[in-house]
């Protein structure tokens, strides 16, 4: 893609199946966190249990590589726009270091809900909310569009260096004498890192490609096009590594099933499964046309949703039933917990938003007339 031509609008258009996909991410979530605390050991086991936790790996891909798209639309909105570079590099850079200091503050929530019990360097570990920000700056780095081009180029050289170099500097042992808290971002071992930057930051940078993409098509009346262009390569990509895994299982010999998951192979066998996912909720969104979804709607309001649950699965609440249900009560509890989350995404569109719109104005004159 060249340079932005003009006239071209002034925002990028709002793409209905980001939502949808974002809110199918939700759902999956609850499915993994829901699963992993409240089952109990002996029912972890067996073929029901293999496809939960084959489902479990795909929300926080999900959301990295939506991260990457939402990037990509608000440049394409900016260069419509014509704002400088380094406007646009600051803003996803700030964005980045809010998300980077959220991580911290819901660490600490939870540490401080738990009665200040177990060790306070687990406030240090890396996990998925710290990736999501570590890959913003990221994408901020190599990203940004320069003279009007887009940095497609750069963002795909990118990408392949962090998924070359995953299995290596991913599950990589660093010197004691480097501090722990920032090692764990390039790799390491858990618990302290979990979603080391190689190769998690390559699903951000593959969102930005795809979202470039999509805003593009998508002005060009082609929206459609795009996203079952997007599966169809994305089952080709799942489908060839299938087929040389069957050719040869140990084509790459990794050390440990550990490392192998952060290897290329692991990489492109679930971005073709997200590739088909998006033609997915292409189709949905199409279907259900301007009606509500529940998919779009928890979508909106992800970040307050994961927020939310981790306590609702995790926490004090959720005691008498963690580690102790089968795999039936636990599917039963996890609907009941999506209904309580879409009940809290409704609250705050419904309500939250439209008081902070009446409320600000109100307390702008209050501070200009003292």
């Amino acid at each position: 893609m060249g340079p932005v031509s003009a006239p071209a609008p002034a925002r990028a258009p709002r793409i209905a199946a980001v939502d949808w996909l974002r809110g199918l991410a939700v759902l999956l979530m609850f499915q993994a966190h829901g699963f992993d605390s409240w089952l109990a050991p002996g029912a972890k086991s067996g073929p029901a249990y293999a496809v939960v936790r084959h489902m479990s790996g795909l929300p926080s891909r999900l959301f990295m590589l939506l991260v990457g798209v939402s990037v990509a639309i608000k440049l394409e909105s900016q260069l419509a726009r014509g704002v400088p570079s380094r406007v646009m590099r600051w803003g996803v850079a700030k964005r980045g270091l809010q998300i980077l200091a959220l991580a911290y503050l819901f660490r600490f929530q939870e540490w401080a809900l738990s009665g200040f019990y177990g060790d306070w360097r687990a406030l240090m570990r890396v996990d998925i909310l710290n990736s999501i920000g570590a890959s913003m700056l990221v994408t901020a780095a190599v990203s940004i569009p320069r003279n009007g081009r887009r940095a497609v180029v750069a963002t795909a050289v990118a990408a392949a260096f962090f998924i070359a170099l995953g299995p290596i500097v991913g599950p990589a042992h660093f010197p004691a004498w480097l501090p722990q808290p920032l090692t764990s971002y390039l790799g390491g071992q858990r618990p302290m890192s979990w979603f080391p930057i190689f190769p998690w930051a390559a699903w951000a940078l593959v969102g930005v490609l795809l979202g470039h993409l999509w805003v593009h098509e998508s002005r060009a009346g082609r929206e459609g096009r795009a996203f079952l262009l997007t599966g169809a390569v994305g089952l080709l990509s799942t489908a060839t590594v299938i087929a040389v895994r069957r050719v040869d299982p140990y084509l790459l010999r990794y050390p440990s099933e550990f490392v192998q998951q952060m290897g290329p192979g692991s990489f492109f066998f679930r971005l073709g499964i997200v590739g088909g996912l998006a033609a997915l909720a292409w189709i949905a969104t199409r279907l259900g046309g301007k009606r509500f979804s529940p998919m779009r709607q928890m979508g909106q309001t992800s970040l307050l949703l994961y927020w939310v649950h981790v306590e609702l699965c995790y926490g004090y609440l959720a005691r008498p039933i963690q580690g102790k249900l089968g795999l039936g009560a636990a599917t039963a509890w996890i609907g009941a917990l999506a209904l309580a989350m879409l009940g809290v995404s409704l609250l705050k569109t419904h309500y939250a938003r439209p008081a902070a719109a009446w409320l600000a104005p109100r307390l702008r004159l209050r501070r200009a007339a003292s």
